[in-house]
């Protein structure tokens, strides 16, 4: 008789699952930078919380860089760093200024709209061709967007544009990314695009400027080295795994911004928000089915 081979090891199985550890780790990250954000900005300015965010940022990967010598500083994109510097630092002022006055749970629920906006930039910016029941889920995932904010007439205020309008950049900052940034090194683009957005925001950072307690401090120190650590851990996830593998579990994301809102600023999201939510994972989902599905 033929000796039985060995079982084989899960071993796939165990890699997938380091994937998904790694990933939510990130939302955990992200989620605990938004509620960062909010805790110092009840004492500091948006603009001076969005400078210490990308100085620090820039500074926690300088060691880095200095280790890998003068090569890891050389570009040959330096316009295209200098825009990605542009619309991270406008971008991410905004978001600060949405978190600043609304939940945890809507700043997450608003970043689930952010490849809504990229379905809306692709066909201009990259001549991506977008078939009708794509549209179609993008513009019911734009009304879950809508019903999240709820901006009617008598209530719409600056924090639903603030939103909007960084949703909307964070989508171009993707399809920056998806066209150009692969041609520089990650910890070269990391680096130039956050120092570009430390310098551009220093000027009114300055009119403003508070010096922070040491308690500010520290806690500014975490919110730049946590801009990076979320990147480093989407690096870990998407090594092991494919992206569109793991984009299922985004959606925890959700779940732990409504617990730090329930347990460490005592609010509760809206019904109208949850079933915006709803709108919009449901049509993210289709989406990525869609696309998976011409891919075929």
């Amino acid at each position: 008789m033929l000796p039985r081979p060995a079982p084989s090891k899960p071993i796939h199985h165990l890699r997938y699952l380091s994937a998904v550890l790694w990933f939510s780790l990130s939302l955990v990250a992200s989620c605990a930078n938004d509620a960062i954000t909010k805790y110092v900005a009840e004492r500091l300015h948006p603009w001076e919380i969005a400078f210490c965010r990308f100085l620090w940022g820039a500074l926690t990967i300088l060691p880095l860089m200095l280790y890998q010598g003068r090569k890891s500083f050389k570009t040959h994109r330096p316009l295209l760093h200098l825009g990605r510097g542009t619309v991270l630092f406008i971008a991410t002022s905004l978001w600060i200024q949405g978190v600043n006055v609304a939940s945890i749970t809507t700043a997450t629920i608003m970043s689930f709209a952010v490849p809504i906006f990229v379905l809306l930039l692709a066909p201009i910016l990259l001549q991506e061709r977008i078939t009708w029941p794509t549209w179609l889920a993008t513009l019911v995932g734009f009304a879950g967007t809508m019903l999240a904010l709820r901006p009617q007439a008598s209530s719409f205020n600056s924090t639903s544009l603030y939103f909007l309008l960084a949703s909307m950049l964070f989508g171009l900052l993707d399809i920056i990314n998806k066209r150009y940034v692969a041609q520089e090194p990650t910890l070269c683009t990391l680096f130039h695009t956050t120092l570009v957005a430390a310098v551009l925001v220093a000027l009114p950072a300055s009119h403003v400027w508070r010096t922070p307690s040491r308690y500010e401090l520290l806690w500014l120190l975490a919110l730049g080295g946590g801009g990076n650590l979320i990147l480093y851990l989407l690096l870990r996830a998407f090594a092991i795994a494919e992206a569109s593998s793991l984009a299922p579990f985004r959606y925890l994301q959700l779940l732990i911004a409504t617990g730090i809102d329930c347990f460490l600023f005592q609010e509760l999201p809206k019904i109208h928000s949850y079933l915006g939510a709803t709108l919009i994972i449901l049509c993210t989902l289709f989406v990525g089915y869609q696309q998976r599905a011409e891919s075929k």
